[in-house]
């Protein structure tokens, strides 16, 4: 069945209420660990055709969200969505207080159980109003950013229709096109913006105080299942972020600024790596296409099956037009076992990264799906970053095929790009932090704040002018702090991971890719630090793996 195929049928929330409440009874009334067992096959089961109806609607919604029918449709799931989250929490804490757990716990994957504890630590019946502003506020995000016009070179354009002009080799173009976009947030855009982010700290503060957190941010740990590692952890990352990668980053920009022949390197000039220009893929959305199905053929016999279950069943929707939600994802429908991409080609090397990183969670989801339990299918972000931004870099073998004879200058501009990547995520999560731990601020003081954290991180993407942007107002661009809050330095975390790959695939690619095979093969059945371990690499939350990495890489990049 195509994706196109598959029936959207509303789930009311009556109808959960009442299969949710048949579980629980039912499985309140199992005499022993093996009937709760057999109850809890049915509640997975169930569970995963409620993830499958809901992951379907924001799908239809995405690719159109001026569609009235998916609009009001995406409303009501705002609505009922905490309703639903309580009575999976019901039945969660009848698995949890089970007279049985310590048998349930050599029948089920221990994980389950660690996994359930965080869900329950951020959830309770007296935040449901605050979860479904928090959706509301996200729907409106999304549908304002969705929907803004451009006004540029005699077009209306959509964020996305404008990222080719920001990668001009024209520099004046580039001003021009971070200009416009910057205007955008000029006036009641980004008053708006700031009104609706400043309502979400409020909510979400709300919410923590609530579940007897000190703030959001400490909430967000449990909330983004970071299981084996906390705050403290990721603070011993920003450290050696700041202490060994910025000096690093900070010679490539100047290499970089000799080559586009300027005196240093600004916003406008940050992604263009090459005097005439980033490389740009070779052909039509349809040819790329066919030469990543050529290169995951190529790669292996697993990538090749899979990317035919993609072409074939239509799991992909790239083209960038308006109305379309902005920016990349991948999402699962596990009731059909199928994995869907989401992208918005611009023209740019970007929309070869749909065929590398977002290909490689559905990859790595296509792979999980006959895992016993859907709990244990999905990894933690962090994890799920690692499939993504490694797959990039396995697949640079066969960039040929996309750039011709401007292969290597992709291969360099990717590699250069994904390093200097882990400083600017490193700001959106440290600003974060700095929001919701004093959650009175200003929506000027919070914007002062990612003005002064790009300084000290990125001072390559200083604004230099350009409007909107000089004030600091880029976070007002970065959909995650709206949408996926704390998720940014999962980012950071798997791509020091992927860097950690291609060092060992420069010296034996065969071992790299079983490696990465291996790690695959876990999907959500270990946490992050375990897994790191079983697979024979370096933790990122460790002093001294991210400045063996950058050194390593500082070596390849002069070369």
């Amino acid at each position: 069945m195509k994706l196109s195929q598959i029936p959207y049928k509303r789930i009311t929330l009556e109808e959960i209420t009442e299969k949710m409440n048949s579980l629980t009874a039912e499985f309140d009334k199992a005499a022993n660990a093996a009937e709760q067992l057999e109850v809890y096959k049915k509640f997975d089961e169930y569970s995963s055709d409620i993830s499958t109806a809901f992951s379907l609607l924001n799908i239809r919604y995405t690719l159109n969200t001026a569609d009235e029918f998916y609009s009001k449709e995406k409303d009501y799931l705002n609505e009922i969505s905490p309703y639903v989250q309580q009575l999976v929490q019901q039945f969660n804490d009848r698995l949890l207080a089970s007279k049985h757990r310590t048998e349930l716990e050599k029948l089920l994957p221990s994980l389950i159980f660690t996994k359930l504890e965080y869900a329950k630590k951020c959830f309770d019946d007296s935040i449901v109003g605050e979860l479904q502003t928090e959706s509301k506020l996200e729907t409106k995000y999304s549908q304002l950013t969705a929907c803004a016009q451009i006004d540029f070179d005699g077009q209306k354009l959509t964020f996305s229709q404008l990222g080719k002009y920001k990668q001009s080799p024209d520099r004046e173009v580039r001003r021009a096109a971070y200009n416009a976009q910057g205007a955008w947030l000029e006036g009641e855009n980004g008053a708006e913006v700031d009104r609706i982010f400043d309502e979400m700290v409020k909510t979400r503060t709300a919410m923590a105080k609530k579940l007897g957190f000190k703030n959001y941010h400490e909430m967000s740990i449990y909330r983004m299942g970071r299981v084996g590692y906390g705050i403290d952890d990721i603070r011993t990352f920003r450290e050696q972020v700041r202490t060994e990668l910025v000096p690093v980053i900070a010679e490539l920009k100047e290499r970089q600024a000799k080559e586009l022949g300027i005196d240093k390197i600004t916003l406008i000039d940050d992604p263009v790596i090459f005097r005439r220009g980033n490389p740009t893929p070779v052909g039509t959305p349809e040819e790329i296409f066919e030469s990543g199905k050529k290169m995951y053929h190529e790669m292996s016999p697993d990538t090749g099956k899979f990317i035919d279950f993609m072409l074939e069943h239509e799991l992909f929707d790239v083209l960038s037009r308006p109305g379309k939600a902005n920016g990349g994802y991948c999402t699962n429908l596990p009731k059909y076992k199928m994995p869907f991409i989401f992208a918005n080609f611009n023209g740019t090397s970007g929309d070869v990264d749909v065929l590398t990183h977002e290909a490689g969670h559905a990859f790595a989801a296509y792979k999980a799906f006959d895992l016993p339990w859907e709990d244990i299918q999905t990894p933690g972000m962090e994890t799920a970053e690692i499939h993504s931004m490694s797959m990039e870099f396995f697949a640079e073998k066969w960039m040929d095929l996309f750039f011709g004879d401007r292969a290597d200058d992709y291969r360099y501009m990717h590699l250069s790009s994904s390093l200097s990547f882990i400083p600017y995520g490193t700001i959106v999560d440290y600003f974060q932090e700095i929001v919701y731990t004093n959650p009175d601020m200003t929506p000027a003081e919070r914007t002062e704040t990612f003005r002064k954290l790009t300084e000290e991180f990125c001072p390559n993407l200083l604004a230099d002018g350009i409007s909107g942007y000089e004030k600091g107002k880029r976070w007002q661009f970065q959909l995650h702090i709206f949408e996926y809050p704390f998720y940014y330095i999962d980012y950071c975390l798997a791509q020091t991971m992927s860097l950690e790959f291609y060092v060992m695939m420069n010296k034996d690619y065969k071992a790299a890719w079983e490696t990465y095979m291996k790690l695959v093969s876990y999907a959500g059945t270990l946490p992050f630090p375990e897994l790191v371990e079983k697979c024979g690499m370096k933790s990122p939350l460790k002093y001294g793996t991210l400045k063996e990495v950058a050194l390593e890489l500082k070596k390849i990049l002069t070369k």
